[in-house]
């Protein structure tokens, strides 16, 4: 999560689509977080939370608050995220991208397990925004 905040901060919008679900990264719109993350001055990350449930496919969820300033005023945002691991790497599962697959297609994590056996619960524990 720290890596992701980061990149934000240093507009590496590279780094950010690569670290997002393979399966998701044509949805994400490159130019919209490119222009996010230049016109925001980033103010602070705090990590409240990381959870590794134990089993394989290795899932992780982070909760944490993000702060920036941009020309309409300073916001917060908290978030629970949902992270998986497959060869070696983390990838963020971003819910707002709609993942078309079913519940006994192949996970598109690429773990080579149902989607209902892996990505799914991950993914439905995530949400969004937070309240607080």
């Amino acid at each position: 999560m720290r890596s992701r905040y980061s990149a934000y901060a240093l507009g590496n919008i590279d780094y950010l689509l690569q670290t997002t679900l393979p399966a998701q990264q044509s949805g994400l719109d490159r130019e919209a977080i490119r222009t996010w993350s230049l016109q925001s001055t980033w103010l602070g990350l705090e990590v409240e939370a990381v959870e590794l449930p134990a089993g394989q496919p290795e899932h992780a969820f982070v909760t944490f608050s993000a702060r920036w300033h941009d020309a309409s005023g300073a916001h917060a945002h908290r978030e629970r995220s949902a992270f998986v691991r497959h060869a070696g790497r983390w990838y963020f599962i971003d819910p707002t991208v709609p993942l078309q697959v079913g519940r006994n297609d192949p996970c598109p994590c690429g773990n080579g397990l149902k989607f209902k056996k892996c990505c799914a619960d991950a993914l439905r524990q995530t949400s969004q925004a937070l309240e607080g």
